[in-house]
Formats: structure tokens, sequence, C-alpha cells
């Protein structure tokens, strides 16, 4: 089985278009004595002649008449295939799969996500929940095959992966006014916790989560708590914080809603609190489509602009 190269074959149907290797060269904008040696190389690997000599100059042999019908079509076929993969890759169409914490999931689909598929009508967006874990906590997000871009609070165990910086989620600790009424707490330092009921999530630790905070002069405080209920992701925890079941520590835009309606107040009795990095994660931007990149800068360039 020959292998045959695009610019060999390009080479020989010029050739036999203009009847020469000389007008072929000219056409071809290429040297004429690299255009014989391809000729002669092909020729040699099919072990037959493309082409005869007659007074009105090379002209197609028996076999080189059905080489380049074949060659002809190999080349459109060819042409549409590169026609595609540009077409495809420029197109807003189609699908886009985002990975991120449910709670991000919500503030996106409230504030940006309807914007975009209005301005992409062909957009389909494939959101997947991916709450980070411990043990991301510990290694690295792992960025599913099937994912198209990720937003995590920690950096990519594979190191092959994009992580681009994407903003920072103040954090905060909250709390319903029913259980502030029960339990007074004005924050200001770490041993203020003591004695509290507190609500945890499973990517700080699990039942024990070390909440970070700053005090009046700017210095850091930190807690261990131990939590009476455990949650995997940010909306069932809010909905325990609401019902009066203990403290919550979340960042602000999960809650912006309920600290507005009142649903939830700051504990804090100082500063806003600490926070919390987040990347977007994605593949080398030279392999995605168009549409991912649009997605991709959407989100860079608004997200930081919808946080309360």
């Amino acid at each position: 089985m020959k292998d045959y190269k695009f610019d060999e074959l390009r080479i020989a149907l010029a050739i036999a278009g203009q009847g020469s290797v000389t007008r072929a060269a000219q056409l071809l904008q290429m040297p004429q004595p690299n255009v014989s040696r391809t000729l002669g190389s092909l020729e040699r690997r099919l072990g037959l002649a493309l082409f005869v000599r007659h007074r009105q100059g090379l002209i197609p042999s028996e076999f080189g008449q059905r080489f380049l019908a074949q060659a002809e079509l190999m080349l459109e076929q060819h042409r549409a295939l590169q026609s595609f993969s540009d077409s495809y890759k420029r197109s807003l169409q189609g699908g886009v799969t985002l990975g991120a914490p449910i709670a991000i999931h919500a503030l996106l689909a409230r504030h940006l996500l309807p914007a975009l598929q209005r301005d992409m009508p062909g957009l389909i967006l494939d959101l997947r929940t991916r709450n980070p874990s411990a043990t991301e906590r510990q290694y690295g997000a792992i960025f599913d095959s099937d994912c198209d871009l990720l937003i995590s609070p920690f950096q990519p165990q594979n190191e092959s992966l994009i992580a681009r910086p994407l903003v920072n989620f103040r954090m905060g600790i909250f709390a319903a006014p029913a259980y502030l009424d029960r339990r007074p707490l004005t924050l200001a330092q770490a041993a203020d916790l003591d004695g509290h009921d507190c609500i945890t999530l499973s990517m700080l630790g699990g039942q024990r989560n070390r909440w970070q905070f700053p005090d009046a002069q700017g210095h850091l405080q930190q807690c261990e708590v131990s939590g009476v209920c455990i949650c995997d992701n940010l909306l069932p925890a809010i909905e325990l914080a609401r019902q009066g079941i203990g403290l919550l520590y979340a960042p602000f835009y999960a809650v912006a809603a309920d600290l507005q309606a009142g649903t939830l107040r700051t504990c804090l009795a100082h500063a806003d609190g600490l926070s919390m990095n987040s990347y977007l994660i994605y593949r080398q931007r030279s392999t995605l489509p168009h549409r991912v990149q649009a997605v991709m800068e959407a989100i860079a360039s608004q997200l930081p602009r919808i946080l309360p």
C-alpha cells in the first residue's frame, strides 16, 4: 500500500493540466527541479509512469488517467474535510459542557447563561454539577474527559491543562436570625465560635472544617469546627442554615439573596472575610472550538461583574 502526500498529488494534477513540468512549476510558484523530482519520486514508488511524452507535451498514460481521476477525488474530499473542520471550529453552534459547583451554576443561570444563549442561539449548554471533594483539595481538581470547561477552587491535577485565575470569592460566616436570637454571636476572634453548632462541607474536610476570617486588625483567625450536619454541596447547607440549624461558612455570592431578604445574617464583626480563589480550567486553546472559547471569554469577563 502506497502513501501519497497531498502535495505530490497536486503537482501531478498541475502537470496534467498544463502538459508541462515548466508550466506546472510556474503555476505552483515552485522551482522546476523540485517539481521534476517530486514527479520522478512518485512514479518510482508507483512503479508505473503517470505521463508519456507527446508532441503536444506531457499527457497522462492510461494508468495516469485513472490515477489522476482518483487523486482529484481524494483532494476534493480533503478540501471538503478541511472546510468542515474550519467551519466547525469557527461555529458558535453545538454543545459546550461546563462543570462547576452547583451554587456557581445557579449564579450563572440567574445572571449570565440566558443572555449567552440569546446571543448564541445555536449553542447547547450541558451543565454538569462538579462539587469539589476533599481529595481534590489535596491533590488538585479532576477534569473529566467529556468536559470542555471546569470552574473549580483548585488547580487541576493534570498539569497540561490551563488553569486561568477566574475570580476571588469573598467568604463569610452566616446564620439565620432564629439561630442568632437563641445563641447571639458577634464574631471577632476564633474563640467566639466555641460551643456553636456548625454546618460543615465535605470539600473542606468533612465533619471537621477549618474556618478562617480576619479580625479587626486584619490578623488571620483560624478555628477548627465540628459539624452537626455535613453537606457535599452548598444548596442543602444553605437551607439548613436558613432553618436555624447552625452557622455556615460560605461565599457571599451563594447567600446574597438570603442576606437581602433577611433570612440569613453575616456574623463577622469587622471585615467581609477572606477570599477563596477560583480557576477556569480548559485544554490548550489551540484545540478548542470557537464556541467553547466564546463561552470561556463570556464567563471570564462577566462573572466578576455579577458577583455581589
